[in-house]
């Protein structure tokens, strides 16, 4: 699309939020954004500002960045990137790169997992699909870049894939991953890229094992929550496929040290599996555990080699699923403690019932003993006492009796 069809849109906008349209600049400031950066600004953009210095929306909260801004940016950080629009107050940015040997040769690109995501050379097309769908909606800016982001061809920063690789590392290590796999990776990335970072060809050239092991062993970086669960999807893929048994993903996952990376509740199931195996019975290795095992893996199974640049968002969606059941737990162990309180106390006050019942039951039988004149309500007393001393010895007895059979059928600890 072009800068003018673009520019009809912004003048003829009707769309569901509301734009604020900033007056246009003159060429003083345009030279003035020239001067501050040392560039040559594209025609589009000189069209553009001329016609509008930036515009902005509620909805998003964003705001195509006015050239006084711009400015300023430049004056607060000498190497400040070219910010051409942003959302959120700059929680996150969309830059301007400008070939130098021809200012009408440009990209639009957007920063995601270290990596520049490139999309599109053209200042109407950028416009026109931000008023088409926004940042969040459907072929909206946010979706444009995850589009951008599955193409086989981008940029790949080390710096992007040491989560990867710290799972590599740990997968290698227990058979989770092999050195074909991980070769194979990286040859894809030295396929698809024009320079691709020299770490990788060292990967892919790697004789065996123990060299990928010592390589893979500079690159990592500490055990994080999001490594932990990437481990955690290799693990799913590797019991699913049936190349591992369930002892196998266990006993892995005892290998892994999970305090303070997961939430209480994932470290919870996983130290239920390893005392199923460990304290249980150390020689299980049946269909039962494996399916619940892999029912529980399989809330990983979207952390992939192939996917490895999600594996921040899955990870924090996994975090968020775990955190709720983990919040719903507590707020039904809260609700069992009160209603154990409740049963407790129920439970002294029949106990203290029955002790004065005993008393009544024991002091009245000894009056009637002795032939004294008893009175109509000592009597009825004497009768509802013993009638509840009754009841009370009875419900015990059958209480403790369910319990040793339901013990000796191993249907309760």
């Amino acid at each position: 699309m072009t800068i003018q069809a673009a520019i009809a849109q912004l003048r003829n906008y009707n769309g569901p939020d509301e734009l604020s349209l900033h007056l246009g600049v003159n060429e003083a400031m345009l030279q003035a954004v020239e001067n501050a950066y040392n560039i040559t600004l594209p025609d589009d953009f000189k069209e553009l500002y001329r016609f509008t210095d930036g515009f902005e929306t509620d909805d998003d909260m964003f705001n195509m960045i006015p050239l006084k801004d711009i400015i300023e940016d430049k004056d607060r950080h000498i190497e400040a990137p070219f910010y051409i629009a942003e959302y959120m107050i700059y929680s996150d940015m969309w830059q301007l790169e400008i070939n130098p040997d021809n200012c009408n040769d440009y990209k639009i690109f957007i920063e995601s997992n270290y990596n520049k995501i490139v999309l599109t050379k053209s200042l109407g097309e950028f416009i026109s699909r931000f008023l088409k769908a926004g940042v969040f909606g459907a072929d909206g800016l946010y979706e444009w870049k995850e589009e951008e982001e599955l193409k086989p061809i981008y940029t790949t920063k080390l710096k992007a894939t040491e989560y990867l690789l710290t799972a590599f590392h740990f997968g290698l290590r227990h058979s989770l991953v092999s050195t074909t796999e991980i070769k194979d990776w990286a040859d894809r990335i030295i396929t698809h890229e024009n320079e691709p970072e020299y770490f990788f060809i060292e990967l892919s050239l790697s004789h065996d094992k123990n060299e990928m092991l010592s390589l893979l062993n500079s690159i990592c970086v500490p055990a994080n929550y999001i490594t932990a669960r990437g481990i955690m999807g290799l693990l799913y893929h590797r019991l699913s496929a049936g190349l591992m048994t369930a002892n196998e993903a266990i006993a892995t996952m005892d290998k892994f040290d999970f305090i303070t990376l997961l939430t209480q509740t994932e470290i919870n199931y996983i130290y239920g599996f390893t005392d199923e195996i460990w304290i249980v019975n150390p020689v299980v290795d049946d269909t039962e555990l494996t399916r619940s095992l892999l029912n529980f893996l399989a809330y990983y199974k979207e952390l992939q080699i192939a996917n490895y640049k999600n594996w921040l968002a899955l990870s924090l969606r996994i975090e968020l699923i775990f955190g709720e059941k983990e919040y719903d737990l507590q707020v039904l162990n809260k609700r069992n403690l009160e209603l154990g309180r409740q049963r407790k106390l129920i439970l002294v006050t029949l106990s203290i019932l029955a002790l004065v019942s005993l008393i009544v039951v024991i002091t009245t039988y000894n009056h009637m003993a002795d032939q004294p004149p008893l009175s109509q309500f000592r009597i009825d007393l004497y009768r509802l006492s013993a009638l509840y001393l009754t009841l009370f010895t009875f419900y015990f007895l059958v209480r403790e009796t369910l319990w040793v059979l339901l013990k000796s059928l191993k249907l309760v600890k």
